[in-house]
């Protein structure tokens, strides 16, 4: 293999090609397999941009496979009489353990932010429409939910949410936040958003 000889420069385009190639085809195994050992070029060449671009497509893949997994059990589920077996899906599971920390970790390098989706990483994204008054001050708080899909645990430090008028052209926004940090597991996941409004 070339990385094993030592030309990650040449390792790094091949494998990089040989992903969105397989992604392409829908050969999802062999897709994230081409993912690691592009990441472990990139790394190993200090191109942190794509290293870090390269473990973030590597989670959006786990979380998608996750979310593809649920809806066929939930799907089966609803039809148990259905002669598809429950763990079809398991050839493409992508297994990123220590990749949410890694990337974490090596993020911090960059010199900016990488924004990214929330809906690539978390399932079953909403903000419950119901309005919870504060007794004692003015304000109100709102309940975001969301299912962390990923194998590790991480800690949220601030959870935002901007609120904004769909109907109107005026751009007046609101901003909710959480008011104390947050450990997830993967699993679903319930915070109060508080706006002192």
């Amino acid at each position: 293999m070339i990385s094993e000889l030592g030309d990650f420069a040449a390792a790094a385009m091949y494998f990089g090609r040989m992903a969105s190639l397989f992604a392409e085809s829908r050969w999802n195994t062999v897709e994230t397999t081409m993912l690691r050992i592009h990441a472990r070029c990139l790394k190993k060449l200090n191109r942190k941009d794509e290293y870090v671009r390269t473990l973030l497509e590597l989670l959006a893949k786990s979380a998608a496979s996750r979310m593809a997994f649920k809806a066929v059990s939930k799907h089966n589920s609803a039809n148990a009489g259905s002669d598809t077996p429950r763990d079809w899906l398991n050839d493409d599971k992508v297994d990123t353990a220590g990749v949410l920390h890694e990337l974490i970790d090596y993020s911090q390098q960059l010199p900016y932010d990488v924004t990214v989706q929330m809906s690539r990483y978390f399932g079953d994204i909403s903000v419950e429409p119901y309005v919870r008054h504060y007794d004692d001050q003015d304000g109100f708080q709102l309940r975001l939910q969301f299912r962390h899909l990923l194998e590790d645990p991480i800690e949220i430090s601030v959870a935002k949410v901007r609120l904004v008028n769909a109907t109107s052209t005026l751009t007046k926004e609101i901003w909710l936040e959480s008011s104390e940090p947050m450990q997830l597991k993967r699993g679903l996941s319930r915070m109060w958003l508080d706006c002192k409004v």
